[in-house]
């Protein structure tokens, strides 16, 4: 596996080392914390990787699942790719990568699916990966567009945001943080089940879960005419992000601009460098839901695209 370090796949009894040094990589995200990644490993085949030197020192981590032939990583998250520690020389990371590669070949792999993580979700911009990719010879597979709001910019919405914002204070909606998931689970399954025909990745026992592990990273906000919640969004929080994971209006909330008036009410009280609103993309990125990516847009959002490598081994 090279001179420098070795490979082997993690295990349960890894947990602590992995967890020790996720949280000094570059890529800042609890998505990769065993905590996270493990609330559903009954759906996925873990095969993780460790990367050590060679006196045992982890160097980096890969998170990843197989299916049948194929290692994807990880396709519980949503993004993945190689964490390491900053300042990493690029050299090293074309060779893990190269590494990685004929590991996992060795295990009759014959497809490999890297979903690169965004800048924004790392402390620098640490894009050696990314260069290694197109160095070993993989092929972008997807691109999904996001939506990104930078804090340190002039926000100016669209007049049409600011409209609908005064709709909302007129029929007294209250913007504020709530522990009623159950309430927000109801609105948002029904939306995706009658619109999508889908239901929502995490079901409520296990964004209750995840809530409990991850009590500052995973909160509810909430848009109210007195008890009732018209709409909702559960947030992720990372470093410098604060990302839009789940959002939802009823048909009431639609009528009273409850979902604007909680969109602005959250870019008003984001602390975090960015906002994500999240993709606005439908079948593996071929299709951007042009009415969902506009109004994102008119919130004053910028473009920020995540995307996905495959490697035939």
């Amino acid at each position: 596996m090279g001179k420098e370090f070795i490979i082997k796949r993690y295990t349960d009894d890894d947990k602590e080392r992995w967890n020790n040094f996720n949280e000094r990589c570059v890529q800042q995200h609890f998505f990769f914390n065993r905590n996270y990644m493990d609330y559903h490993k009954d759906r996925f085949s873990d095969f993780s990787l460790i990367i050590e030197d060679v006196n045992k020192n982890i160097l980096a981590l890969f998170p990843a699942n197989r299916a049948g032939n194929t290692i994807y990583s990880h396709q519980g998250l949503t993004f993945g790719g190689l964490l390491y520690l900053p300042r990493t020389f690029v050299q090293k990371i074309i060779d893990i990568l190269s590494a990685i590669e004929a590991f996992y070949s060795s295990f009759q792999i014959e497809k490999i699916i890297y979903k690169a993580i965004p800048h924004i979700y790392k402390l620098e911009q640490a894009e050696e990966d990314l260069y290694a990719l197109f160095k070993n010879g993989w092929k972008l597979r997807r691109r999904d567009f996001s939506s990104l709001i930078v804090s340190s910019k002039k926000w100016v919405p669209d007049r049409s945001r600011i409209k609908n914002n005064k709709i909302a204070i007129n029929n007294r909606i209250e913007v504020k943080y709530s522990t009623d998931l159950f309430s927000f689970w109801c609105l948002l399954s029904s939306n995706l089940e009658s619109r999508h025909g889908v239901k929502p990745t995490h079901s409520l026992g296990e964004i209750k879960l995840l809530v409990d592990l991850f009590p500052d990273n995973i909160k509810l906000i909430g848009a109210f005419i007195g008890d009732e919640m018209l709409a909702g969004a559960v947030i992720f929080f990372t470093d410098e992000v604060l990302k839009i994971q789940y959002s939802v209006n009823s048909v009431r909330g639609r009528e009273v601009k409850a979902l604007d008036a909680l969109f602005i009410e959250l870019i008003k009280l984001n602390q975090k460098i960015f906002l994500d609103f999240g993709h606005s993309c439908e079948e593996e990125g071929n299709l951007l839901n042009e009415g969902l990516a506009r109004f994102k847009y008119n919130f004053n959002a910028e473009g920020l695209v995540f995307d996905t490598y495959e490697k035939s081994l």
